[in-house]
Formats: structure tokens, C-alpha cells, sequence
């Protein structure tokens, strides 16, 4: 069996210290800030060690790249050797939501320029090599800790074989849909109970929400061609060689509608024998 070894790399001020975090947390060795010339020393510690109950995390960030040619050259040998289960994890972030970061933490940026946005714009350019070999790219931008630590936790979980992996998730459209998502799907066309007074302090997963949703007369139909519509579209994603699919359902408040049609396709997709997690955005604040 083959040894496990995870990449963390990415912009500073995407998350990469939180994910390693993570990751410690679910019993990797982690490490952060190697340079990129010690990772061929840490291979061999990790075959010599052979403890298939020992799984390692690195994050790397661009300082760790120099000799910045080598980097992906390093990479690309781990990945060709048969002892080592490499994936390499990749974080981005909206250049916006770097500098919020920073200004809050008041810690200087690893690359010292002038500005800060010279300095994301540098690093950017500097880890473009790793993030176009990394199997799975984040954008952390409006991720909070526990979606991250959940993504994670999806993603590395250890199977058998090789599946593709889908998250749903409800947002309200007041909050902005989510940047990250590969589909969106607009639930506002659909009869809204927040109109009814009995119903506006439900949400979603309530039993009389969804009998009240289910009785528009368009649900139906939309209901049938939308469950064909997603498992085709997830079939191409799995022929296109895709490891995570992110599927976000919408609406004005994301607490009835969008609640409703994320639970309703989650349901079906594990019935389907989809590996799927769920998580609702703006429903009672329960991402914090």
C-alpha cells in the first residue's frame, strides 16, 4: 500500500496554516513552510518509516519554492514514485479578501515588496506552476474553519477507489452566490413560504416546507428534468477526470427554498450511491 504524503500550497492568507490544522487534527504529521529541496529527504523518511497508519501533510508556501525551477520538477518525481500517495492541495483566495486578512492580522506578507498587492501579485506568479499540477484547487474566499476542515476531510478520506466527490450547498442571494461553485441553481422561481406566516420561521428541512414547496405546480416537472439534468452533468464531470464537484442551490433568503431543493437532490444523490456532504450556508448562521 502505498504511503501517504498531502501538499498544502497556495496564497498566503488563503488558509494553509488552517488547513494544516485540519489535518493535524485528523492524526496527519504536519509540517509547514519546507522548502521544496528537503521534500525528496522527507520522501525517503516516509518509505523508510513505511507506517501506513502515519499520513504527512507540507505546506509550502513561495518561499519555500527556491530553487523556484525545481519546484515542480520535485513534484512531478514524488508523484512518479509507487511507494508515495501524493495529492497536492491548492489554495486560492480573491486578492480582496488577502488584503482583509492582513490588515486584521497585522502581520507583514512573506514576499517584502512595496505594497501588499505587489506582493500577492508576485506570489501568484511564483506558485502558478504548482497550482497548475494540483489535483484539487480551493477557493478559500468566503470558506469559513469549518467548511474548510470539512472539505478536507471529504476530499482525504480513504477509500478504495478514486471517486468523485460532491458538495451541496444552499446560500442565500442577499449574501452572494458562492464564487467557488462549478453549478449554480436558482430556486426562486419556486412558490416561496416565507409569504406564509406560519411557515416563515421554518426552514427547509421542515416537513411542512417541503409539502408546501412540493405542491407548486412547476416542482414536478422542474424536479424531473433537474435530477437528469445533475446526474449527466455529473457523469461528464467524472469522464473529464473532476475529484470534487461543487453544486450550490440559491434563493432570496437561503432558508426555505434553496434548503429544501439542497436536501432533496442530497437525498437522491446518496440513494445514487453519490459520496456526498451537505452543508447550508446562510441557514441560522450554522457555519459558525
Amino acid at each position: 500500500m502505498a504511503l501517504s504524503l498531502v501538499v498544502i500550497a497556495g496564497l498566503s492568507g488563503a488558509g494553509r496554516t488552517t488547513a494544516l490544522k485540519a489535518l493535524e487534527d485528523q492524526g496527519y504529521q504536519t509540517i509547514d513552510n519546507l522548502p521544496i529541496s528537503m521534500m525528496p529527504t522527507l520522501v525517503e523518511h516516509i518509505i523508510t518509516t513505511n507506517n501506513s497508519k502515519l499520513n504527512y501533510a507540507v505546506g509550502i508556501d513561495a518561499k519555500s519554492l527556491y530553487p523556484k525551477n525545481k519546484a515542480v520538477e520535485v513534484i512531478k518525481e514524488i508523484q512518479n514514485n509507487s511507494c508515495i500517495s501524493l495529492k497536492v492541495i491548492f489554495l486560492n483566495c480573491s486578492e480582496e479578501k488577502i488584503q482583509q486578512r492582513y490588515n486584521e492580522s497585522r502581520r507583514p506578507h512573506p514576499i517584502l515588496t512595496q505594497n501588499l498587492a505587489s506582493a500577492i501579485a508576485q506570489e501568484r506568479e511564483l506558485l502558478q506552476p504548482l497550482q497548475k499540477i494540483a489535483e484539487i484547487q480551493l477557493d478559500t474566499t468566503e470558506l469559513t474553519v469549518r467548511h474548510i476542515r470539512l472539505i478536507l476531510q471529504h476530499c482525504l478520506q480513504e477509500q478504495k477507489e478514486a471517486k468523485l466527490k460532491i458538495q451541496l450547498i444552499s446560500f442565500s442571494y442577499k449574501k452572494g452566490a458562492p464564487n467557488f461553485a462549478d453549478l449554480v441553481l436558482d430556486m426562486r422561481f419556486l412558490s416561496n413560504p416565507f409569504y406564509d406566516t406560519n411557515l416563515r420561521p421554518l426552514n427547509g428541512k421542515d416537513l411542512q416546507v417541503q409539502s408546501y414547496i412540493k405542491e407548486d405546480s412547476r416542482w414536478p416537472i422542474i424536479e424531473h428534468h433537474l435530477r437528469e439534468f445533475l446526474v449527466n452533468a455529473i457523469h461528464g464531470y467524472q469522464e473529464q477526470g473532476r475529484f470534487y464537484l461543487n453544486l450550490a442551490f440559491g434563493c432570496t433568503g437561503g432558508q426555505h427554498r434553496s434548503v429544501f431543493a439542497c436536501e432533496y437532490f442530497y437525498n437522491i444523490l446518496k440513494k445514487l450511491h453519490y459520496d456526498c456532504i451537505i452543508e447550508h450556508r446562510d441557514l441560522a448562521r450554522e457555519n459558525l
